[in-house]
């Protein structure tokens, strides 16, 4: 039986084949998940286009997107403090709210009408604004 040796370590028996350079390898110079030699795959590993995919998920570090999330925070909390006082005050109150990404819009009160009208537009606004700066950061993203 013929056994080959390892052409990147040189001291087992090669049982796999890398999928870039071919070269016959053990199982301690693959990489599993990508079939490919340590050498490939360092190589691939280090290709701009993989960093710039990485580099893509940096928008959710950025400080607009930290004051965004604490804004939906905030209101969501405001939402909650709003439904609660409706509730314990027996519903006296008007308001409205949204619940969003999808746009529920709840209402109570003499002034249900108005304020669902009022909820509904500041939604439609978030909405638009949010869709312009994903267009607007994949925009830039991509020379």
């Amino acid at each position: 039986m013929n056994s080959k040796t390892c052409e990147l370590c040189g001291e087992r028996n090669a049982k796999y084949v890398c999928q870039e350079c071919s070269r016959l390898i053990c199982e301690r110079c693959i990489e599993p998940y990508s079939w490919l030699c340590l050498e490939c795959y360092e190589k691939i590993k280090k290709t701009p286009h993989l960093e710039a995919e990485v580099k893509s998920w940096d928008y959710l570090r950025s400080p607009l997107m930290k004051i965004f999330i604490l804004g939906f925070i905030l209101t969501f909390i405001g939402m909650i403090i709003l439904i609660l006082a409706a509730l314990f005050s027996g519903l006296k109150v008007s308001f409205s709210i949204v619940l969003l990404p999808i746009p529920i819009i709840f209402g109570a009160g003499e002034q249900a009408a108005p304020l669902i009208i009022i909820t509904a537009a500041l939604a439609i606004i978030i909405y638009i604004v949010t869709l312009i700066l994903i267009i607007k950061r994949r925009l830039s993203s991509h020379p």
